[in-house]
């Protein structure tokens, strides 16, 4: 079933596979490939392969309308990875459920291997205007929600499956090949909605959310009875100097992408992106070593914590202690910088068991 279960451990880690589109000069990221095939393969691969031997869970491929097909892509990591689990960005326009189920079960039956997936309610503004779909911010979630759970009958059943939602009817269809039930994937979404909240109760999913600073959530605590993820950059390094350097010199301040920024905005319906963009300097500072500057100038979507492994293990390890089990760390420029995101990630562990360790002792005394 669709249905997720518990991690079993105190977080989970994934990283994102890079993307290849005309974007790339925009975002001025290095080590993106942009002039072929081959180069983008390998590009693609290579990420699938850090991040498996820098022990990540997963890997997301993300989609929009300029980039390449990432069920294909999804494959190439399947091909090239031993455990490495693909989170596939689902856009409902793309394909029928009927067919996202069919990939689902046929990469499980040919590969003996588990997906997760990231079910998008929305895109950007132009994508969804070019694909000729022009329905509100929350009906959105209403139809990936109906979406999922035809998906989900799909996967589940031992027979033929008839289902009747508002949005997506299915009458006496068999899935085959049938997906074995501990592959059934993980599934993700986006909670930084009510309507999005709304989806992931309904659907038992992980809300993910690009995150405010921890202090934020030590303040207005996360709901109980739900998974929850984010999607946060990380930069670090053994001097905070190092790591600052690093951070200024990926990610500089850019003009254009300011004002690309600054028209997002206005055009936007995402309520992250909103929260995110409508944060006050202040509250910026207190959540010290988050930093906004590649969200500030189009670099990128997601904000960043960058400084020492432990000033940067601190701030996760504060984040685990409030509810966030997922973390999905920005596109990897190469291999050392995931590992030096495993130290993070390393430590924060750490730090939670001890915190845990301590609650525990207290409570015996």
């Amino acid at each position: 079933m669709i249905t997720n279960a518990a991690p079993a451990s105190p977080l989970e880690v994934f990283t994102t596979c890079p993307p290849a589109t005309s974007s790339d000069a925009i975002l001025n990221r290095p080590g993106f490939y942009s002039d072929g095939g081959d180069a983008y393969l390998r590009r693609v691969t290579d990420a699938a392969r850090w991040a498996e031997e820098c022990g990540f869970k997963g890997i997301l491929i993300y989609i929009d309308n300029s980039l390449a097909n990432n069920w294909a892509l999804a494959q190439v990591v399947i091909e090239n990875t031993q455990r490495l689990v693909p989170l596939l960005a689902v856009q409902p326009l793309y394909m029928h459920p009927f067919w996202l189920a069919k990939q689902i079960a046929t990469l499980g039956h040919l590969y003996g291997r588990r997906i997760a997936l990231n079910m998008l309610a929305g895109a950007f503004v132009n994508d969804l205007t070019e694909l000729g779909d022009h329905v509100s911010h929350d009906e959105r979630y209403e139809r990936m929600t109906d979406y999922t759970l035809a998906v989900r009958q799909l996967l589940e059943a031992d027979g033929h499956v008839t289902y009747k939602g508002k949005y997506y009817t299915l009458n006496n269809v068999k899935m085959k090949p049938p997906l074995a039930k501990e592959l059934a994937p993980i599934v993700l979404m986006s909670g930084a909605s009510e309507a999005g909240m709304a989806s992931a109760r309904r659907l038992g999913a992980v809300a993910v959310r690009y995150p405010k600073p921890v202090g934020y959530y030590e303040q207005h605590p996360l709901e109980d009875g739900i998974e929850f993820g984010t999607r946060v950059g990380i930069i670090a390094r053994e001097y905070e100097e190092d790591a600052w350097a690093i951070a200024h010199a990926r990610f500089p301040v850019d003009r254009r992408g300011q004002l690309a920024h600054q028209l997002t905005t206005k055009i936007t319906d995402s309520v992250w992106h909103k929260d995110l963009t409508a944060l006050k300097e202040e509250e910026l500072t207190a959540g010290y070593p988050y930093w906004m500057v590649p969200f500030q100038n189009y670099k990128t979507f997601c904000p960043y914590l960058v400084g020492t492994y432990r000033q940067v293990a601190d701030v996760v390890a504060r984040y685990i202690a409030v509810g966030f089990k997922i973390f999905i760390t920005d596109i990897p420029p190469d291999k050392e910088e995931l590992f030096h995101q495993k130290i993070v990630f390393e430590l924060a562990k750490q730090a939670v068991m001890k915190q845990q360790m301590g609650v525990t002792a207290g409570k015996g005394a």
